[in-house]
C-alpha cells in the first residue's frame, strides 16, 4: 500500500478497506448496548437515526431491531457492503462525513461510536456544526471519542500488515468546549475505561441535545 503521499483520511480508509472482514469480526461483540438502549429511550418511536461511520452495521442492526429508521454512512465501501448484509432493515450510503450535505432537520438522532476520532481536530468543529444542522429541533446526539491528547497517524498493531490509521484524542474540557460551541447541550458525559484487548484507549461517552 503506497501511503507516503496520501492524505491521512485516505490512508485510514485504505486500512479499513483491506481489513474490513477482520474489523467486522473484531468489533462484533463490542456494541455499547447500554448506550444504545439509553439513546433509543430519548427518541420517539420509529425515530430516524443516522449512524455516522456505521462500519459493519453492528449498531444499525440493533437500532432497527428496536424499531428505528436507520441510515448508516461510512467512507469505506467494503464495510458498507458488509453492513448491507448484516443489517438488512437499515439503509446505507457511501459517504465522507466531512462533506455530508443532508438537509436541515433531517434526523431525530445522530449516533457516532468513535467514528469522529478519525477526523482532524481542526475540522471537527465544522463537522459538529453540520451534525447540529441535520438534527431536528431538540434532537439528540451521541458520540464516543478516545481520551487523550493530540492526534497521530500510527500503525494499527491489531492487524497483521502495514495498516495505519489517523486518530484524534481529546481531553474532557477540550471536548466539552467544542460541543458547547457547536450549540449542543451536554446531558451526560462519562469516561468509559478500556475493558477489552481490542480497545486501544479509554473513551469519553457523551449524550447531547441540540440547542
Amino acid at each position: 500500500m503506497q501511503t507516503s503521499t496520501m492524505p491521512n483520511k485516505e490512508i485510514t480508509k485504505e486500512s479499513y478497506q483491506a481489513t474490513a472482514q477482520q474489523f467486522a469480526h473484531n468489533v462484533a461483540n463490542l456494541a455499547p448496548i447500554g448506550s444504545i438502549e439509553k439513546f433509543i429511550k430519548l427518541l420517539t418511536p420509529k425515530a430516524k437515526i443516522i449512524d455516522l461511520g456505521c462500519g459493519s452495521g453492528r449498531d444499525a442492526k440493533i437500532f432497527t431491531s428496536m424499531g428505528a429508521d436507520v441510515l448508516g454512512v461510512d467512507y469505506c465501501s467494503n464495510l458498507i457492503d458488509i453492513a448491507k448484509s448484516h443489517a438488512p432493515l437499515a439503509n446505507f450510503k457511501l459517504m465522507d462525513i466531512e462533506t455530508m450535505d443532508f438537509q436541515a432537520s433531517s434526523f431525530d438522532g445522530v449516533w457516532s461510536a468513535c467514528s469522529l476520532a478519525h477526523i482532524s481536530k481542526k475540522i471537527l468543529p465544522d463537522v459538529l456544526k453540520k451534525i447540529n444542522f441535520i438534527l431536528k429541533e431538540n434532537g439528540y446526539f451521541y458520540l464516543a471519542l478516545k481520551k487523550g491528547s493530540g492526534e497521530i497517524l500510527e500503525h494499527d498493531s491489531r492487524y497483521d500488515g502495514d495498516f495505519k490509521k489517523f486518530w484524534s484524542f481529546f481531553e474532557e474540557d477540550e471536548l466539552k468546549n467544542i460541543l458547547q460551541e457547536a450549540q449542543f447541550k451536554i446531558l451526560e458525559f462519562d469516561t468509559v475505561e478500556k475493558s477489552h484487548t481490542y480497545q486501544t484507549h479509554s473513551a469519553f461517552r457523551v449524550f447531547c441535545q441540540k440547542i
